[in-house]
């Protein structure tokens, strides 16, 4: 008899979860999940990412889960709401944003979270709208050195002549003048680990690195990189009024807040941030201008208005200069709204209603 009845309150107990689990799910959004565990939709998802958001927003409307490689993804696909998701205390961008920084660069969760709104600040002050134009100089120099060596006829892949311009600019801008290698075989091995790191990234946020032996191999690479120059980034003057260089910036606010060995680090982490999004940008844009020839004669002529007729002399441009090319600027725009469309993310810290 007291057997019975355990084996009734158990079965009763099991009844009474299951039920709440079904209520649950109904105040939930429809969730696409697989068979398999943990895997879920990552391998339909993973083959058109884009397709298979859209014709999920169709089949179960503007609000929906994905279950994918041990995540729930909730995704918010139209403007109704959205202030919602975009306000609530209940959701966290920096929760969102730490297993990836964790995974990626291997920077502690206290860390991240320490030193991450002292670091947005910092950035907002270094290259913001107010002060990007200290660059300016700085990266026109840089383009003039790069295609100086290149001459004025030739062919090349698109892409690889980009890389090959704006890798060795934008490293010795943002970290310190002469960190990019020069030697070829030294720069193959730079840009072999750093495309190998960049296109892996989205899969070495998730997956476990040991199942990643290349990429993981590229991201010790580069940690050694950092750990091997990381005096002489720390110690580097740039330019005539010794200005602080976008790391040294972020590595002085590490200094104030918390451990300094954690350097390296964020030294990758800005490292893919700025190549992994000036590459593909100039790259598309290039692109989209050279393949509608209307577009590319406009350029061309608005570019000559402003600076004269192409010569052997160096062009220096300003801020103001370049908002007369307002052309350029549209094309940069339409290319990153055409590459790549905007996602915002956020973690649950606890339910929300978006709906």
């Amino acid at each position: 008899m007291v057997l019975i009845s355990t084996t009734m309150v158990i079965i009763l107990g099991f009844l009474a979860h299951w039920l709440f689990l079904q209520w649950k799910n109904l105040r939930a959004p429809p969730c696409i999940k697989s068979w398999i565990p943990w895997l879920g939709a990552a391998y339909e998802m993973g083959k058109a990412p884009l397709e298979f958001i859209e014709k999920a927003r169709i089949k179960y409307g503007p609000i929906f889960t994905v279950f994918t490689l041990g995540t729930r993804m909730t995704f918010v696909t139209e403007e109704e709401g959205i202030n919602i998701f975009l306000k609530s205390k209940e959701l966290s961008f920096e929760q969102a944003v730490q297993s990836v920084v964790s995974h990626t660069a291997t920077v502690p969760k206290n860390v991240f979270l320490t030193l991450h709104d002292k670091l947005y600040v910092a950035m907002k002050g270094k290259i913001g709208n107010l002060s990007i134009h200290q660059f300016t100089d700085l990266f026109t120099e840089g383009i003039h050195e790069q295609l100086k060596n290149l001459g004025t006829h030739g062919s090349r892949d698109l892409n690889k002549l980009v890389r090959h311009i704006l890798y060795p600019v934008t490293v010795n801008i943002i970290f310190k003048r002469g960190l990019f290698p020069t030697n070829e075989m030294d720069i193959r091995e730079f840009q072999q680990h750093f495309q190998t790191y960049d296109e892996g990234f989205e899969s070495g946020s998730q997956i476990p690195e040991y199942f990643l032996r290349n990429w993981s191999e590229s991201k010790k690479w580069f940690l050694a990189f950092f750990e091997k120059n990381i005096l002489e980034i720390k110690n580097y003057k740039s330019g005539k009024d010794h200005s602080m260089t976008v790391i040294q910036t972020v590595f002085d606010t590490i200094k104030m807040a918390t451990n300094e060995k954690i350097c390296p680090n964020y030294g990758l982490l800005l490292l893919w941030a700025s190549l992994a999004n000036a590459v593909p940008v100039a790259f598309w844009t290039l692109v989209f201008v050279l393949s509608h020839p209307n577009i590319h004669k406009s350029i061309m002529e608005g570019i000559s208005s402003v600076f004269g007729t192409p010569g052997k002399d160096k062009i220096k441009i300003s801020e103001d200069d370049l908002k007369k090319l307002f052309l350029i600027k549209w094309c940069i725009l339409e290319t990153i709204r055409l590459r790549a469309p905007g996602v915002i993310t956020r973690k649950v810290m606890n339910p929300v209603k978006i709906l």
